[in-house]
């Protein structure tokens, strides 16, 4: 976690054990770990609940999945 780690703005590179990725990369699979753990763990989120619904659409059409889950309809389909 050393800033000298960063050696520049896209590469990272470990002064203690040598590892050199990409630091984009080396970021992105940090975050996954540190997610994994919490999840196994149960941890709650943190993230805010969502405003309330104020009966105003965004313009964008939604439908409910097999699995209940919404998805946002990209419009009316028009084949070649």
């Amino acid at each position: 976690m050393d800033k000298a780690n960063r050696a520049s703005q896209a590469r990272f590179a470990c002064r203690s054990c040598g590892f050199i990725d990409h630091a984009d990369r080396n970021g992105s699979r940090n975050i996954r770990h540190r997610a994994e753990e919490l999840w196994r763990r149960g941890a709650q989120s943190t993230a805010p609940d969502p405003p309330p619904n104020t009966g105003r659409g965004t313009g964008h059409k939604r439908s409910t999945t097999a699995s209940g889950a919404r998805c946002a309809s990209p419009g009316p389909f028009s084949p070649g």
